[in-house]
């Protein structure tokens, strides 16, 4: 993702993904409502796929492993074009048909 204010590539990977968005956990802090540049690999399968995105939420955390300080970040989705978004979902809806097979 690119921090649209300070032009930032910031590499992540997301924590969860969802219809309207996603939560990665970040090593600084971004600010709240500011707006991302989002690209994102669902599945190396898949197509990349580009959109806007707006935080809004940011948690302090901390790492389960390492025990290093970190932030959680909501970022929600923006001008994500109808056809990511049905990428998107089927997405998810794999996973989770992948997840209850188990």
């Amino acid at each position: 993702m690119k921090d649209a204010p300070q032009g930032q590539v910031i590499r992540t990977q997301t924590q969860n993904v969802g219809a309207g968005g996603l939560c990665v956990l970040l090593e600084q802090p971004l600010e709240r409502f500011s707006t991302l540049t989002l690209r994102l690999e669902l599945d190396p399968s898949l197509p990349f796929i580009e959109c806007q995105g707006k935080v809004v939420w940011v948690v302090p955390s901390r790492e389960a492993v390492t025990k290093k300080n970190c932030f959680d970040t909501g970022i929600e989705f923006l001008k994500l074009e109808p056809a990511h978004q049905d990428l998107v979902r089927r997405y998810i809806e794999s996973r989770i048909e992948e997840k209850s097979a188990r």
